[in-house]
């Protein structure tokens, strides 16, 4: 109150300032509103993806982009490994589908042929990335289930805007062998124009590849296989009839549950942190 009151006194000293700012203020926070809407109304809503309001991304949070161990003080987990994405794969048959992504981005060495290596950004996803979107492809075919797997020989979906603008649209990449940090990683299909990927991003990857490829490409610092790095989003299409609510529910007990088999998140006493793990449902 003693702050209200002498901010009051101020004001009235200079009236005209305080206007201004008041003003100023009110202008600004009515401009992000709209431009906030615009986006939401132009981008979010207009994607190319098949019935939107059936889609929930498990977690509210844009954490980013490798964490171990708990993510948040409050116990709100975004970030999953993918150890136990599969964990949730596999106990959630109330999603018709399930997929993962990566929440940051790689910038790899990308050559074709005897050009000279580029560097692009890549995100891994699951071979169900784009099914569960409902999105098709603009030329050859997306990712599948099989590409996704250990041992599947590494492919990759191109954008459509990289097509065009660095490939010069040109039909016969796909079926052609690109070099991904060096590897040879075969380009199956195009992506429709129109889908830059599952966030608003003025940098959209370049290339989308199969998490089962990340440890061919990544070596001896990939992370696949590492249950406490948690690397990836999920996001899932809910059948009809199912409780949003109640599924976010037994998300956040299969999460416990997991949590305590893990030594990494058990041992020094972190299993009391457990009870209060949680996921937050984000309705796309």
């Amino acid at each position: 109150m003693t702050d209200i009151r002498f901010a009051l006194r101020q004001f009235a000293k200079a009236p005209g300032f305080a206007a201004t700012v008041i003003l100023t203020i009110a202008l600004g926070i009515g401009a992000n509103t709209a431009i906030f809407t615009l986006v939401h109304a132009i981008l979010l809503k207009s994607l190319p993806v098949a019935n939107p309001a059936s889609l929930y991304r498990v977690g509210d949070l844009d954490d980013c982009c490798v964490n171990g161990g708990f993510i948040n003080d409050n116990g709100d987990f975004d970030l999953f490994s993918y150890d136990l994405y599969r964990e949730f794969q596999n106990n959630t048959p109330e999603f018709e589908q399930l997929a993962a992504f990566q929440s940051g981005q790689n910038m790899m060495n990308v050559r074709v042929g005897n050009n000279l290596a580029k560097s692009e950004r890549t995100e891994y996803v699951s071979g169900n990335y784009f099914s569960t979107f409902g999105i098709g492809a603009y030329a050859g075919r997306m990712l599948q289930s099989s590409d996704d797997v250990p041992g599947a020989a590494p492919v990759a979906v191109l954008s459509y805007a990289a097509w065009q603008s660095a490939h010069a649209a040109d039909p016969n990449v796909v079926g052609s062998t690109f070099y991904l940090q060096s590897h040879p990683v075969t380009v199956i299909g195009i992506a429709p124009p129109g889908f830059f990927g599952d966030r608003v991003n003025d940098n959209p990857p370049a290339f989308w590849i199969p998490l089962n490829a990340e440890p061919v490409l990544e070596g001896e610092t990939s992370i696949l296989k590492v249950a406490e790095s948690n690397w990836l989003y999920a996001l899932g299409r809910v059948k009809p009839g199912v409780a949003p609510k109640a599924l976010e529910a037994k998300i956040s007990n299969t999460l416990r549950q997991w949590l305590n088999t893990q030594p990494a998140y058990t041992l020094n006493g972190n299993d009391k942190e457990i009870p209060k793990q949680h996921v937050v449902w984000f309705c796309s």
